[in-house]
Order: C-alpha cells, then structure tokens, then sequence
C-alpha cells in the first residue's frame, strides 16, 4: 500500500492581496493617450503586479482568504459547532500563476473505520480569480492518514458571489442539507463494502483506471513524442500503484477504488496536473455510485464493461 505523510498546510500561502483597478486603452490616432474603459476593471496580483483577468465593473470580488472564512458557517453545521480555527488544513492546490485554489479543511478527531482503514470527511473551497472557477463548497471523504484517496459525492455548492443575504442563505441551505455527517459515511461504507465483496482481477485493473479517466490511446499515438511520453508515465505509474494495491489488498472493488483515488490525487502523465486533481477526484466518487450499480446487474460482465478500452490497453502494453 502506497503512503505519504501528511503534515497540516498552512492557509495563509493563499491570503495573497487581490484588487479591482481600472483599464486604460490608447486613444486612436493619438501617440501616449490612454482613456479609461468604463464598464471593465483588472482583476490584479498585488504582490506580483500581474492582471489575472479583465471583467465587467459589476464583477464581485471574493478573496481566497473571504472564501476561506465563509466555510465557518458549514464546518459549525457538519462538525457540530466548530469553528473554522478547530479545523487543519488538508492540502492546497494552486498553480504557479496562483490564478485559482483548492483548499480542503478537515476535523482531525472526526473519523469513521471501514476494515483498518480511518477516512475522514473534508470540505473543498474552490475559487479562482480568472474567471475559470466559481466560488464552490465541496464535501468530500479522505483516508486518513496516509492521504491516498480522496473522493467526492453529491454534496456540493456553486455560486458567483457571497456578498449579499441571498447567497448566504444559499451556503445555509447546503450546509442543512449534508444533515447527519454520520448518514452520510453509512451510506459511504455501504458502498465500501459492496466493493470488497465483488472480486476485480488484478488484470482488469488497467482498463479500469482507462474508463474511470477516459484515457484513451491508438498506435497513432506511438507516433507521437509528447503524447508516447505522457502514455510512458501514466503506464508506469498505474502499473505500479496497481500492483502496491492489489498485492497489499487483495483483487476486489476496494483496492480498485484506492487505486482509482490515488491516481486522481496523484496523477501522471497529464498536462499542469495541478489544474486536473479537482476533476478527477470528482470522477473517483461518480464511479463509486456508478460500479456498484453496475455490478449487481446479474448481466454484468468486464467485457461488455471494458470493451471500449481493450485497444489503449493493448497500446499501452507495448510500453
């Protein structure tokens, strides 16, 4: 089994200033004459004097430290009255650009035992300042402490803004609508456990992990420096982190599902993967919900499962 130590982040590497400043255009025809655009504004990098995007002068601004604090209202809800203080700082995820971040903030004494494993539940504020990402709460599950996994189900909430009473009835109503945090590990150790009785050959592990990420290759993409290389790193990894699982785990649907997590946590062989974690892991719990479903058709075959990935298997083989 694959583990990495975990240390607690600390949030304040993403409490960077942010702020709003005019955009000036030149005049035409007039040498060193600029004039004021009036319905757009720069979204700017203080520190680093860079503009992350130009919106609409009705554009709100919410800072990853604002965020970072509006997340008190549905940890007090979830955790049963704690305060944004009583909670550590999982992981962060931000480029270099610092253009967007996740920020996962779990309760270290909350956690639920499935076999020897500890999980624990976490929330993921997400928010970017180039437009790319809205504001959004996520509430995921974790092994604890080794980190390997991290997956998502439904619970989530999006929006553009939280500057006015609307939204934040809005983070309200998320936040009562986790209701019970012990319902919800129930219903996810449920699910764990039709995993470990449902027996995965440690074959069909690769096309798996192809399925749940859609990744996909031709002998076309032999020909292909960059794309060969990225198929290189991804085989390699998964090959590995494969056999860690299954010969520590045994072949069944548990050991795939930490497999499945850990490549989306850590992934190889994609572009700015730091860009790509969020999405993966988003798809690590679909597939949760969609292979249990999935498995108790008495139909239910790897073959008919699997089928449309048998060719970048065999392509990725040849590595």
């Amino acid at each position: 089994m694959i583990e990495r130590e975990w240390k607690a982040r600390d949030p304040q590497k993403v409490f960077f200033p942010v702020e709003l400043r005019p955009v000036y255009m030149e005049h035409s025809g007039i040498k060193d004459k600029y004039r004021q655009l009036p319905k757009h504004v720069a979204v700017v990098d203080v520190k680093k004097n860079y503009p992350f995007a130009v919106v609409t002068n009705n554009y709100k601004l919410i800072t990853n430290e604002e965020a970072y604090n509006q997340a008190n209202i549905i940890m007090e809800h979830i955790f049963q009255n704690t305060k944004i203080d009583d909670m550590a700082c999982l992981n962060i995820i931000m480029p270099r650009s610092r253009s967007f971040c996740h920020i996962d903030l779990i309760h270290e004494s909350s956690n639920f035992l499935f076999e020897k494993d500890k999980w624990t539940a976490f929330l993921r504020i997400t928010n970017s300042y180039n437009r790319t990402r809205l504001l959004r709460y996520n509430l995921g599950f974790c092994r604890w402490i080794c980190l390997n996994g991290m997956i998502f189900g439904q619970k989530s909430v999006e929006f553009s803004y939280v500057h006015t009473h609307q939204q934040m009835g809005k983070i309200k109503r998320f936040a009562e609508s986790i209701g019970d945090i012990r319902q919800l590990e129930n219903q996810l150790i449920e699910k764990f456990h039709h995993l470990k009785r449902y027996y995965i050959p440690e074959s069909e592990m690769l096309p798996i992990l192809c399925r749940v990420f859609d990744i996909k290759a031709t002998n076309d993409d032999l020909n292909k420096p960059n794309q060969t290389k990225r198929l290189q790193n991804f085989y390699s990894h998964a090959t590995k982190t494969i056999k860690s699982y299954f010969s520590d785990m045994g072949p069944h649907g548990y050991a795939a599902l930490n497999v499945i997590s850990d490549y989306a946590s850590y992934p190889k062989g994609v572009i700015a993967p730091e860009t790509r974690v969020n999405s993966l892991q988003q798809k690590c719990g679909k597939w949760i919900d969609e292979f249990v479903t999935a498995i108790q058709d008495k139909n239910f075959s790897f073959d008919n499962y699997l089928a449309d990935y048998r060719e970048t298997v065999n392509v990725l083989e040849r590595f």
